[in-house]
């Protein structure tokens, strides 16, 4: 007797099929994270949901708790770890944008939803089981953790961040310097501060964006770095001392659900955009205090008086 299925079918059933429709055709890029064949069940935030049962928690209360129903071994989760908020002061740098990290792991019925920083403060982590986003640092002189990315240099010479290496150990971006652009990674690269140039780096490309460079050269026009995009993307930095100031825009996001493109805020007098987060977009920035990072990660723009704050964490679970 023949095999009912050939070998492959069962496979291909399974990757095309969702339970909740069988007319779901996923796009490439949301296949490549957020897995075929499964339904989203619960949406995690750091107080409430978005259309779960779940609590989540940040720091400050990690003792949040998950409902799984019984008989589910295994769970895949999403987690992306809140964004940092933007530095404050005269050429400034962005903040950089939360960690993102996936995979399957065993089913836990407690989490950590890490929710964004405030102005010049570290964001924090996401975790669901052995899977973990790290939080972006506040100042160049942190670090950037499993996958986040790395803070804007400021104008006074404060040193760019380099990014992290996120949690399946693909490198973080080098911090950027006044010859070589913010380096690419999963966590990608903080853009150079300067005040000799008239424009200054961008943060730079990656899962996460880094925060865009301050800048804060005399009589001509400048421009701040702008941050960077990624899933979540990096806050922009801010202009002072030019002719005209231009602040840094944040960095694009991408909503990890639909693939869509989550904007990052725009640049106020100076003052930089917040980056857009895998769930909203980034903030534009006042006359006075730089963009919130949008929902899922987004990173905080730099501003004269106070920065964006950092968007805070989300946490994905399928199964």
């Amino acid at each position: 007797m023949a095999e009912g299925f050939k070998r492959g079918e069962v496979g291909s059933q399974v990757n095309s099929w969702m339970p909740s429709t069988n007319t779901v055709t996923p796009s490439g890029f949301t296949s490549s994270i957020a897995p075929y064949g499964l339904r989203l069940q619960q949406t995690v935030l750091t107080s409430g949901t978005l259309g779960g049962t779940a609590t989540g928690s940040s720091l400050l209360n990690p003792s949040a708790t998950v409902p799984i129903p019984a008989g589910i071994t295994f769970v895949y989760a999403i987690c992306v770890a809140g964004g940092a908020g933007g530095t404050a002061g005269s050429g400034a740098g962005g903040a950089g944008a939360g960690g993102v990290a996936w995979g399957w792991t065993l089913a836990n019925s407690s989490c950590i939803v890490g929710a964004g920083g405030a102005s010049g403060v570290a964001g924090n982590y996401t975790r669901y089981g052995n899977v973990i986003a790290g939080a972006p640092a506040g100042t160049s002189v942190g670090t950037a953790l499993l996958g986040a990315g790395g803070v804007g240099g400021a104008s006074n010479g404060g040193a760019s961040g380099a990014g992290g290496t996120n949690y399946w150990g693909i490198p973080g971006g080098t911090a950027g310097t006044a010859t070589i652009a913010a380096g690419v990674g999963s966590g990608a690269g903080g853009g150079y501060g300067t005040n000799t140039l008239t424009i200054a780096g961008a943060g730079g490309n990656g899962i996460s964006g880094g925060g865009g460079g301050g800048i804060g050269t005399a009589s001509v026009p400048t421009t701040a770095g702008a941050g960077g995009s990624g899933l979540a993307g990096g806050g922009g930095g801010r202009s002072v001392n030019g002719t005209t100031n231009t602040g840094g825009a944040g960095g694009n996001g991408i909503n990890i659900l639909t693939g869509a493109i989550t904007t990052g805020g725009a640049q106020n007098t100076g003052n930089g955009g917040g980056g857009g987060g895998v769930a909203g977009n980034g903030g534009s920035a006042s006359s006075t205090v730089g963009g919130a990072g949008g929902l899922g990660g987004g990173g905080g723009g730099a501003g004269v008086n106070t920065g964006g704050a950092g968007g805070n964490g989300i946490l994905y679970l399928y199964y």
